[in-house]
């Protein structure tokens, strides 16, 4: 019986271990199944993750620092993930959102960012891309670096570079009566990020090299996937996810999220940071969690299979020792 007791201890062994171990397996695979599709990376990421308290806090954080846009995005998530949110916090979002107070906060952004090529905002972005439309926010930074060389500081040649592809972009957007503006509003997004101190030296290396390459395809693909996700899900929210892009497949990615998520895009990047775009942080954890799920179901089998085993061995002896009847 030692051998019955044995695998059965074994098979609740398994049993408890698989309460969490196969779930966990489980939600890997998806992510891993996932790793292409940045929407539904990201929806399965918040699992477990955006919770009802988690939510109360950031959107109060939020409204403690004025910042309705980021607690609206919070509230489309919860109701989106099916989290509540209760009506007294909903009515204070809608508050800082009203037409009245975005209205005082929006006039002095739009002329901020028509001024400055600055936009922290939807309305800030809307100044910088009306001053980049009419030549103006290309002519105004070209201007402010040639005043860097002249008196002997620094010059930004990855924003000389966007603003002399900018000024060629205007006039095709004229001569193509807008067609290109997808690509014209991604270039007011990139300025506006690295000015914002958001575009990593990575990113904007690949991008000068796309530049200095002469690789047309390839910068009007990123760019334009900035301004997709621009117009998607405002500037805020490519500006915080730019964060985390390095190359042209991580704009993409953004894109597609920002397509996916819309104006939720903002929460979804603040509450999962690099893990709203890429596993690749995660990936050695993730595969772990696959094998050790593997390994548990092999287990309960085993355990399950051996238990059995040894309940029917005994009647299996019984059998072959039963006494022959003697000859006649």
């Amino acid at each position: 019986m030692y051998r019955f007791f044995a695998a059965f201890g074994f098979l609740l062994a398994f049993a408890g271990a698989a309460h969490w171990v196969v779930p966990a397996g489980r939600h890997a695979l998806a992510l891993v199944s996932a790793q292409d599709d940045a929407a539904r990376v990201a929806d399965l990421q918040l699992t477990g993750v955006l919770t009802e308290a988690r939510v109360a806090q950031e959107i109060d954080a939020a409204l403690a620092e004025g910042d309705g846009e980021l607690a609206a995005s919070f509230v489309e998530l919860a109701q989106e993930r099916g989290v509540p949110v209760t009506t007294e916090r909903q009515a204070r979002v809608a508050l800082a959102n009203a037409p009245g107070a975005s209205f005082a906060r929006g006039a002095g952004s739009f002329g901020h960012g028509f001024l400055t090529g600055q936009g922290e905002d939807m309305a800030g972005l809307a100044g910088a891309a009306a001053g980049d439309l009419t030549a103006w926010g290309d002519v105004r930074d070209l201007g402010r670096e040639a005043a860097n060389w002249a008196r002997g500081e620094p010059v930004d040649h990855f924003m000389v570079n966007l603003a002399g592809i900018g000024i060629v972009a205007t006039g095709a957007t004229y001569a193509a009566f807008g067609a290109p503006l997808t690509f014209r509003a991604g270039l007011s997004v990139l300025k506006g990020a690295r000015r914002a101190g958001v575009v990593g030296g990575r990113f904007a290396g690949n991008i000068a090299a796309a530049v200095r390459g002469g690789s047309k395809a390839q910068l009007a693909a990123l760019v334009g996937d900035l301004g997709t996700a621009g117009s998607k899900a405002g500037t805020r929210a490519t500006f915080a996810g730019l964060r985390h892009v390095d190359d042209a497949a991580g704009a993409a990615r953004l894109s597609a999220l920002a397509q996916a998520k819309g104006g939720k895009t903002l929460a979804v990047v603040k509450t999962l940071g690099r893990g709203a775009l890429f596993l690749t942080e995660a990936m050695a954890k993730l595969a772990y969690w696959i094998i050790a799920a593997a390994l548990n179901v092999l287990g309960l089998i085993a355990s399950f299979n051996s238990m059995v085993v040894a309940m029917l061995r005994p009647m299996w002896k019984k059998k072959r020792r039963r006494p022959q009847p003697l000859p006649a």
